[in-house]
């Protein structure tokens, strides 16, 4: 019989243990007694070798959230985490056609805003969050290489302009 099997025999013999004799059982609860008596435990509640926790500080701006959320008693309305105006409707009715060209404009960018956001969402549920962060970083390196491009064309047509301006003098 090799070690694994008498392993695995002693494995079943341990649910099918007996309960133990009330003498035995007397006995090894008053043995427990008499050591808790000798060592009793620990005012925490935690072994004294185990060091205490290290206490731990917030960030001001988490201090801040978590009064003003504390501070709440549940109004969720009260709690001004997201700018919501840009999600309200925009008033048409006015009689200025240069305002209404702003409303418009403004709604615009609400709804191209809006769709965006709801494309992004939509793509972290179906490709994964960590999926759409790497498309976020593609967009941004694609971003600062555009705007690099227009800083470069901006630089050059100052240039020209510095040229043909000593040449006209």
């Amino acid at each position: 019989m090799t070690a694994r099997d008498r392993w695995i025999d002693r494995l079943d013999e341990l649910h099918t243990a007996p309960e133990p004799s009330p003498e035995l059982r007397n006995e090894v609860e008053g043995q427990i007694r008499r050591d808790l008596a000798r060592h009793p435990p620990p005012k925490t509640g935690l072994h004294p070798s185990i060091p205490p926790l290290p206490e731990f500080k917030f960030t001001p701006l988490i201090e801040d959230a978590i009064t003003r959320v504390s501070q709440a008693n549940g109004d969720v309305s009260v709690i001004r985490g997201i700018d919501l105006s840009r999600y309200t409707s925009l008033d048409f009715e006015a009689d200025d056609p240069a305002e209404q060209q702003e409303n418009l404009r403004k709604a615009y960018v609400a709804l191209g805003y809006t769709q965006i956001r709801k494309d992004n969402l939509d793509l972290i549920s179906l490709v994964g969050r960590n999926q759409w962060l790497l498309g976020n970083d593609e967009l941004e390196q694609d971003l600062k290489r555009l705007e690099e491009d227009v800083l470069r064309e901006q630089n050059e047509a100052a240039i020209i302009a510095r040229r043909e301006k000593g040449a006209h003098v």
